[in-house]
């Protein structure tokens, strides 16, 4: 639809994330950012969705759905009666009525306002952008340019790999410099579609492609031929006349190159084509304060009715299904119900956690919040009944097209596993969803206030960080699964100690030293558990300790524990406690590595298995 390869000529505009646009409107305008809908175009496009229940309304249901959970005041504008009879050379009715109804239905079920344009609904939309009463136009449709829009927005989708969600939105400005520098304005891009093509009139000038019509427009016949009478004969031959001599000789150098094979017809341009662009059929001037009443009315949800319908048309069903319906619409209800500055938002929102600049929302400030689905999405759960699976006699279920995780009797519908995070999702506990700042502030002010209020309060107890020379280890490595591991493959000494039965000694009496080429090496568990000293004191005390060697046995009393370091001096330090003592030690010595950011523990050193790599193997 419209004119073919003309995005190549506009660029791709400008990705913006559509709840930045809503930000932007709640900062500047105190109100939510209002937008024009073509829905005809979101029909056209929910055909081609596959799979599942009734596709084509679930893909618009979901659209909605995101719709509700952004701060925007929309209005979905739908053909009308008067709409040309043709397009590119068929015949265009009002589309399947049956489908429309639906669609109609499912919009006014969310509390969204709908507006039924006498002609096409492009038309329309530019007329309500022109006149204020919305803030910008979405449709995929680039007539919207040509019958006076000056923000249009199209492409709404995700941004980047990570999600599917649709964000971000392409923002077509024609005030935009990248724009008004092509002469593709509302009369530039008349003129393209008379020369190229357009829905109205497909084959334009045989042979004229896209960029031809770019540069004419640019020229300004685009300019010139819009401000021409149709009944000013003499003035369109003129027009004509200089068009033609410009193409074949590039005298002004207005095009890159000369165009003498263009054959321009001469029936050109078509005067009706040119009215259906420059007078489209719309809406009186003095019926447009009730369209803008219409879009400024507060539109309740019809909750209980929606939820039947998500039963019919998706076949939600069950207990299961309803599980299903709060979870879809828990966060969107929530930031809904805080737009309408709803004096329940309060109560819904538990606490507030957190602060972010994310991508998806163009690094605007958002706040995290803890709400309840249930409270926030109120249907009686104890009104749904469970699901039950009817059987033959070979056990099959007869009444199913979906595949169940498990049966009812051992999984209850309520309490399906998340698919993202494995666990169940109940819809009585806390969630937590991100909301704009700007909503929040608006809505619940007194929350957001003492949520700072604490924030700064915290960090003013915080004690100020101490500055230690020398880099940190970010993270200590664990022991105890390295340690088990090795615990059945502990390499021995060439010589063996003796070992006294009767009181056991400590953990380096089992390593026996050995001496290679006169150089005596002290067994890696005595290095571990002394103080670092000169290379000559520790081989005076090896050759002192080979001269008589006898294991000392440990305190009665003491035990070990082997404790990470949160310095960088090594990574292991021994602490001697109390026998009593050393299973309150633990989780202490355990909880303030935690706090200091380190992801280990402190084990039990008789649990510890040691390797000696100083001796010889």
């Amino acid at each position: 639809m419209g004119i073919k390869g003309i995005y190549r000529e506009l660029g791709p505009g400008r990705r913006v994330s559509l709840s930045k646009l809503a930000a932007d409107s709640f900062e500047t305008l105190d109100r939510p950012f209002r937008i024009a809908i073509d829905v005809a175009i979101w029909q056209f496009q929910a055909q081609a969705a596959q799979g599942g229940t009734n596709p084509a309304t679930r893909t618009l249901f979901y659209r909605l759905v995101r719709l509700l959970g952004t701060p925007v005041q929309p209005i979905f504008v739908f053909d009308g009666p008067k709409k040309p009879a043709f397009k590119r050379n068929k015949r265009s009715g009002r589309g399947d009525g049956v489908a429309t109804a639906q669609a109609k239905r499912l919009i006014r079920l969310f509390g969204f306002a709908i507006h039924d344009a006498p002609g096409e609904a492009e038309a329309e939309c530019a007329l309500l952008q022109k006149h204020g009463i919305v803030d910008a136009v979405l449709s995929e449709d680039v007539d919207t340019i040509m019958f006076g829009c000056t923000k249009t927005l199209r492409n709404w989708s995700a941004e980047g790999k990570s999600s599917k969600a649709p964000t971000h939105v392409s923002l077509y400005d024609v005030h935009d410099q990248s724009i008004a520098s092509l002469g593709l304005g509302r009369e530039g891009m008349v003129l393209v579609a008379l020369m190229s093509g357009g829905d109205y009139l497909p084959d334009g000038i045989p042979g004229c492609g896209v960029k031809v019509a770019c540069e004419a427009a640019k020229a300004g016949f685009g300019r010139s031929i819009c401000r021409l009478k149709a009944s000013d004969e003499a003035g369109m031959r003129a027009w004509k006349n200089s068009l033609i001599h410009e193409l074949r000789t590039n005298e002004q150098g207005h095009f890159r190159t000369k165009h003498k094979a263009l054959a321009v017809p001469d029936d050109f341009p078509s005067l009706e084509v040119l009215r259906y662009y420059t007078h489209p059929v719309v809406s009186q001037l003095s019926n447009l304060e009730s369209v803008r009443q219409n879009l400024q009315r507060k539109h309740d949800l019809h909750l209980d009715a929606l939820r039947e319908f998500a039963r019919e048309t998706f076949g939600w069903d069950f207990r299961i299904g309803a599980v299903k319906f709060i979870r879809v619409l828990g966060q969107a209800l929530l930031v809904h119900n805080m737009c309408q500055q709803q004096e329940d938002s309060q109560h819904y929102v538990k606490r507030i956690s957190g602060r972010r600049q994310h991508f998806s929302t163009d690094a605007t400030s958002e706040l995290r919040m803890a709400y309840v689905p249930s409270e926030v999405v109120p249907i009686d759960l104890s009104k749904e009944v469970e699901e039950t699976i009817s059987s033959g006699r070979d056990g099959l279920a007869l009444n199913s097209d979906v595949e169940f995780e498990a049966p009812s009797t051992a999984v209850d519908a309520g309490e399906r596993l998340d698919a993202a995070t494995g666990k169940t999702f109940d819809v009585t506990k806390p969630d937590l969803a991100w909301v704009l700042e700007g909503v929040a502030r608006k809505s619940i002010p007194k929350a957001v206030q003492e949520w700072e209020e604490a924030k700064s309060g915290k960090a003013a107890r915080k004690p100020p960080a101490k500055s230690k020379a020398g880099t940190r280890t970010k993270k200590t490595p664990a022991l105890a699964t390295t340690l088990s591991a090795l615990r059945d493959r502990r390499l021995r000494a060439n010589q063996k100690a003796e070992h006294n039965d009767e009181t056991p000694g400590c953990i380096s009496d089992i390593y026996a030293e050995t001496i290679i080429h006169g150089h005596p090496r002290e067994p890696l568990s005595s290095l571990l558990s002394q103080a670092q000293e000169s290379p000559g004191k520790r081989r005076h005390q090896g050759q002192s300790q080979r001269s008589g060697f006898s294991p000392t046995p440990s305190p009665t009393r003491k035990k070990k524990l082997l404790v990470p370091r949160t310095s960088a001096a090594g990574f292991f330090g021994v602490v001697e406690v109390e026998a009593e003592e050393r299973e309150r030690k633990m989780p202490r010595e355990t909880d303030s590595l935690k706090s200091s950011g380190v992801r280990a523990r402190a084990v039990r050193w008789s649990d510890v298995s040691v390797i000696d790599l100083t001796g010889g193997d």
